[in-house]
């Protein structure tokens, strides 16, 4: 090799080893925006369950998105804002005569619940302008982040519709949409896990004949903990839960006779706030044998130990979910026991794409 060819090649390698640490760098620091994503939206749910729970969610009776971030700053703002609550029907219908004071300690948490929601915003907007413009992201990650864009603004505009499903007549939301509320968040939440896992190095996988009926296992676990979520937001929106306070009959019978009242009797199963309970119970109670029966096919798989391990963790924090939701209801919704279940169901779901991330790594030597 001449000098010119020896010193153009080393060049080469240079460049080379450049970029492969700018690109780590990069991975890293994409990666981390992902995790704070997941971590602001569990946040998020957690408030939004809180705010749920103290019937706080329809003290902002306007949705102003810039100067909605400011809140009342004086005793006449607050009389103003309180004036507004007073024109809607969970004042006229349920808070009448509530005091100021009263009022604004349910304001704080809507008002805080919208607060995280703009600051999602900015802690998605302002390092995807910087990750774009420095050139961060490759045509796929790219991709992924206008999807978490599009499904942010959808997720924005959603809270709002459910709001205002309870300023007309009826002072509560729709429990459809409080649903279709919870599964955005959902959504959201496990896209960026999932696409934070996609950005760590790449580890030696193994092969194994048992990966297919896992995969299959895995899903159908999937699919059975959202149906689970569906009841469980329903019996949130219907306040299903101050029912039937025991357990594991509900009050004294395995299926209450009085459950079965709507025409068609299809409706009770999604508008019965007893019978939406019973499908909660139920639907919880299938999950937990279905997650034992799948830790019991991992344990006895042909796959490595970190599987298996992740399996267990997930079939513990099931169980534990399960846990919390009978002792959601035996308390009567305690505050503290409710908010604790609902952010449950979120750390199911990151145990579920901990695991199933390991199956996806594992599937193309199969």
């Amino acid at each position: 090799m001449n000098p010119l060819d020896k010193f153009w090649h080393n060049q080469s390698l240079l460049t080379d080893e450049r970029y492969i640490l700018v690109n780590s760098f990069e991975r890293k620091a994409v990666r981390t925006w992902f995790w704070s994503g997941a971590t602001l939206i569990f946040i998020m749910v957690v408030v939004g369950g809180i705010t749920r729970l103290t019937d706080s969610g329809l003290s902002m009776s306007d949705w102003n998105l810039i100067m909605g971030a400011i809140p009342p700053m004086n005793e006449a703002e607050w009389l103003a804002v309180f004036e507004r609550y007073k024109e809607f029907p969970q004042y006229q219908q349920i808070n009448a005569g509530m005091s100021l004071a009263e009022f604004k300690a349910i304001f704080f948490w809507e008002y805080f619940h919208r607060l995280l929601g703009r600051l999602i915003g900015l802690v998605f907007l302002i390092p995807f302008g910087f990750f774009w413009v420095k050139g961060y992201f490759n045509s796929k990650t790219l991709r992924r982040a206008w999807v978490l864009f599009g499904l942010g603004a959808f997720q924005g505009a959603m809270g709002w519709i459910m709001v205002k499903s309870g300023l007309v007549d009826v002072p509560y939301v729709s429990h459809y949409r409080l649903t279709a509320h919870l599964l955005l968040a959902m959504l959201l939440f496990g896209f960026c896990i999932w696409y934070a896992l996609d950005l760590y190095e790449d580890k030696p996988t193994e092969k194994s004949s048992d990966i297919l009926s896992l995969r299959r296992w895995s899903i159908g676990l999937l699919i059975l903990f959202v149906a689970q979520v569906i009841w469980g937001a329903f019996t949130a929106g219907l306040d299903a839960g101050y029912i039937y306070n025991t357990f594991p009959t509900m009050n004294g019978e395995w299926v209450p006779q009085g459950i079965w009242t709507l025409q068609p009797i299809l409706a009770n199963f999604v508008e019965h706030p007893g019978t939406v309970q019973w499908m909660h119970r139920i639907l919880g109670t299938l999950l937990g044998l279905v997650t034992i029966g799948f830790w019991w096919r991992n344990h006895k798989a042909d796959v490595g130990h970190l599987l298996k391990q992740k399996a267990r963790i997930l079939l513990g924090m099931m169980l534990t979910q399960y846990v919390l939701g009978i002792l959601t209801v035996i308390t009567n919704v305690e505050l503290l026991i409710g908010v604790v279940h609902q952010a449950g169901a979120l750390a199911v779901l990151f145990f579920w794409i901990w695991y199933y991330h390991e199956i996806k790594s594992n599937w193309a030597n199969v």
